[in-house]
């Protein structure tokens, strides 16, 4: 009589051994194509979890063993902005090529969240973790890397640990900003920037503190409007240079959830602002706005291959800093220092 198997519920290995016909060992050690194991009863086992639809649980079966599983995690902050969409694209990529595959976290830019995901993950065993830090103490992790778990951090560094590192050159990428506008004539720049909270937003005004002055503008004549985190927050921001006629001939927008609101209200308004955008987005081409290489499938690249060197060699002092020089025109460079 054949066994009755339920449609319900998950085959179990229980299952498949009872229509092979065999133990749960012998099936146990057919499906991992163990030693000792008959041609004629690989061939039954096979056959049986094939009808079942039974799945081995890899990862239960590397925790079993005490290896690290065949998962790389990566913790971002928000996976509905292109730009770390874009990161994660690039990661992957590179991650399929040498047989790990990624699971995406949302921190939403909450470091507690985000120290939740990652000790979650690492309850997971992942081989290794691509952050894009929101937190404020990763000396947590010290205690992690002992223990042949691997990290890197990409676009912002940690704060109270060495770790490798792949980070844009924020302040070179706007002064080549504000040195396309001048070249455009522009004399009285405003910058938009995210929250001062986030670093990558403090580097970015800083460069453009540094480069107003370098190329020879009036500190007087240069705005800075900081703690901009929407494109809607944006656009209105814009909407209202305009409106109130303000002497601003340039704008730079320092990412691209940013230069989309500043764009929309370019190009729906009467002005003739100059507009160049620190980062790379699928509409800028559309919306006719200069941007930066700052591709963030470039970065997701240069992330995941920072992560495969440091996996051979987890507990290794020697960390890396990886930055990526950006430049207008698309022309891609990358330096380590």
């Amino acid at each position: 009589m054949q066994p009755q198997i339920s449609t319900t519920s998950h085959p179990t290995l229980a299952d498949v051994a009872a229509i092979a016909g065999v133990s749960v060992k012998t099936a146990s050690r057919a499906l991992n194509e163990l030693d000792n194991v008959s041609p004629i009863t690989l061939e039954k086992v096979k056959k049986a979890a094939d009808l079942v639809g039974y799945r081995s649980n890899r990862i239960a079966r590397e925790l079993r063993v005490g290896a690290l599983s065949n998962l790389v995690g990566m913790v971002i902050s928000d996976l509905s902005n292109p730009f770390y969409a874009g990161m994660a694209s690039g990661v992957e990529e590179e991650l399929t090529k040498a047989g790990l595959d990624l699971i995406i976290a949302t921190a939403r830019d909450d470091g507690d969240r985000e120290k939740d995901l990652i000790e979650s993950l690492l309850e997971r065993r992942v081989r290794g973790l691509i952050i894009i830090p929101s937190g404020h103490d990763y000396s947590y992790l010290h205690l992690e890397r002992k223990r042949g778990f691997s990290f890197v951090f990409a676009d912002r560094p940690p704060a109270y640990l060495d770790a490798d590192m792949v980070l844009a050159d924020n302040q070179g990428g706007v002064d080549e900003c504000v040195a396309y506008l001048v070249s455009k004539g522009c004399t009285r720049l405003a910058l938009i920037a995210d929250k001062t909270e986030i670093w990558t937003a403090t580097e970015r005004i800083q460069g453009f503190k540094k480069a107003v002055i370098a190329h020879g503008l009036q500190a007087a004549n240069s705005k800075v409007i900081s703690g901009i985190h929407t494109s809607e927050q944006a656009e209105n921001v814009a909407q209202d240079l305009i409106s109130h006629n303000q002497p601003y001939d340039g704008v730079i927008a320092t990412n691209d959830l940013i230069a989309i609101g500043v764009g929309h209200a370019l190009a729906t308004g009467s002005s003739d602002i100059h507009m160049v955008s620190f980062d790379e987005f699928p509409a800028s081409r559309t919306m006719k706005i200069p941007t930066l290489n700052h591709d963030p499938k470039r970065i997701g690249k240069a992330a995941a291959l920072a992560l495969l060197d440091r996996i051979e060699h987890p507990t290794d002092e020697n960390f890396v800093t990886h930055t990526i020089e950006l430049n207008l025109n698309n022309q891609h460079n990358e330096v380590l220092r």
